[in-house]
């Protein structure tokens, strides 16, 4: 078996989700999995994109990153065919175009390197069921959480009104999805002081395996957001 190389990061195009596409995505009882299937899919093929936004990739290879039989893999494909965010085929067999896709903006970091296994699996999904409304949850949240870092802090600082916008979950939703985020450790949860209130706290959201140097201990996290304030 070849082995993908992965960079650390890859460009994510994020017009979409700035557009609130997210929240269009929503768990029904008879298409939820599918949902599913279609966002951790979308995150391979991006994960192997080259500059001009195409990925050669075939279902062997999609099988084995997301943990998920072939049907699956087929009706998630299928899916973000339908969401517009995937062509098929645009360079021959086994070849996908990330819609959006453009170096020079409109795209995010997504992790790479450092969500896979040496079995060429993402670690963090393979114990996901596609049975529980929280795991397609928490994708949508860690899409907004890869769209809205601030690059300055390495840190995605958003509200929970602005994430029940962008993504139509609810308060309880958000909450169960950050915490099931942090224990497949795609997410680590810091507190900063809130934009809100000058007393106050609020949550902050690291994304694992991303720009890993930029942290409070080299960097004035508070300092970084009080500019941004400005």
């Amino acid at each position: 078996m070849k082995t993908f190389r992965f960079p650390e990061w890859v460009r994510f195009p994020t017009h979409w989700i700035e557009e609130k596409g997210l929240a269009s995505i929503v768990w029904k009882k008879e298409e939820g999995s599918d949902g599913t299937a279609a966002l951790l899919c979308l995150i391979a093929i991006a994960q192997r994109v080259d500059e001009h936004g195409i990925a050669r990739v075939t279902y062997d290879d999609l099988e084995r990153a997301t943990s998920r039989s072939r049907a699956k893999v087929a009706a998630g494909i299928a899916t973000l065919e339908k969401w517009g965010l995937v062509t098929k085929e645009v360079a021959g067999q086994s070849t996908y175009f990330l819609e959006g896709f453009d170096p020079g903006g409109g795209w995010a970091k997504l992790p790479a390197r450092a969500l896979y296994g040496k079995d060429g699996a993402i670690t963090a999904v393979k114990e996901f069921r596609l049975r529980r409304p929280v795991e397609l949850h928490a994708l949508k949240l860690y899409l907004l959480f890869v769209s809205r870092r601030d690059r300055k802090v390495n840190l995605a600082v958003i509200n929970y009104e602005t994430i029940e916008s962008y993504t139509g979950l609810q308060s309880l939703q958000i909450r169960r999805a950050i915490t099931y985020l942090s224990a497949l450790n795609l997410i680590h949860v810091e507190r900063v002081k809130s934009w809100e209130s000058d007393i106050g706290k609020a949550n902050a959201y690291r994304l694992v395996g991303l720009d890993s140097y930029v942290h409070r201990g080299t960097t004035d996290i508070e300092a970084k957001l009080a500019e941004g304030k400005k």
